[in-house]
């Protein structure tokens, strides 16, 4: 389904750059869609965890970043919500503790990554923004004061969250020396991201430069 909405970006791109504040908007109104029913579901069905309902998971952390880049229109923070979601090309790839798509939770899962993934890629065709290095340290130190949140809250409620708890790879590596994996692998998951983004060629609509323009969701430096 992902894919197949990718697909479809990429080949009607000039009809993405003259629909785009449409586009926008939709994705703004799917992902807070999403997070409504995702804090509902946890909330009323579920049950409240605390090391597992908090809006600290990676995927939930991106969702967050890139609705407030589609109310802003700010590419910086755009950039953080890019780099950040590189783990959901990865999630896909290699899927960890993911409910069927059938059930509300798969869904949100879908819809959270589909709006981390598409999100980015709708504005290298409309507005011709691709990921700076400066973007990349940027981010990687909000990752780093992320990463510092999460072991303090998983250490406070014996959490999972950035798959702290329930590994996926390592599992018998001590504690200290897993962290600094995970951050070392995320650093260089960013440059892989940085690098493939930017070898992708890129022609900015002069037309849909001029619609984002005109609509309440502009990119903004």
């Amino acid at each position: 389904m992902v894919l197949a909405a990718l697909a479809l970006l990429l080949a009607f791109r000039r009809q993405v750059r003259d629909f785009a504040p449409v586009l926008r908007w939709g994705f703004l109104v799917l992902a807070l869609v999403q997070q409504v029913a995702l804090y509902s579901y946890q909330t009323f069905v579920a049950g409240w965890d605390w090391g597992d309902s908090l809006p600290l998971h990676i995927s939930r952390v991106t969702t967050l970043i890139l609705m407030a880049y589609l109310i802003t229109g700010r590419r910086t923070v755009l950039e953080v919500g890019f780099y950040f979601g590189l783990y959901a090309y990865a999630t896909f790839i290699y899927p960890q503790r993911i409910q069927p798509m059938d059930h509300l939770m798969g869904w949100s899962f879908l819809v959270s990554h589909a709006v981390t993934i598409l999100v980015p890629v709708l504005a290298g065709i409309v507005d011709g923004w691709r990921p700076t290095v400066r973007g990349l340290w940027r981010s990687y130190a909000w990752f780093l004061a992320y990463f510092g949140v999460v072991l303090g809250v998983n250490a406070l409620t014996d959490g999972n969250y950035f798959y702290l708890k329930f590994r996926p790879f390592l599992q018998t590596l001590p504690d200290p020396l897993y962290w600094l994996a995970a951050c070392a692998a995320t650093l260089a998951l960013m440059w892989i991201g940085y690098a493939v983004a930017r070898s992708i060629p890129v022609q900015r609509g002069v037309q849909g430069a001029e619609v984002i323009a005109r609509s309440g969701l502009s990119a903004r430096p």
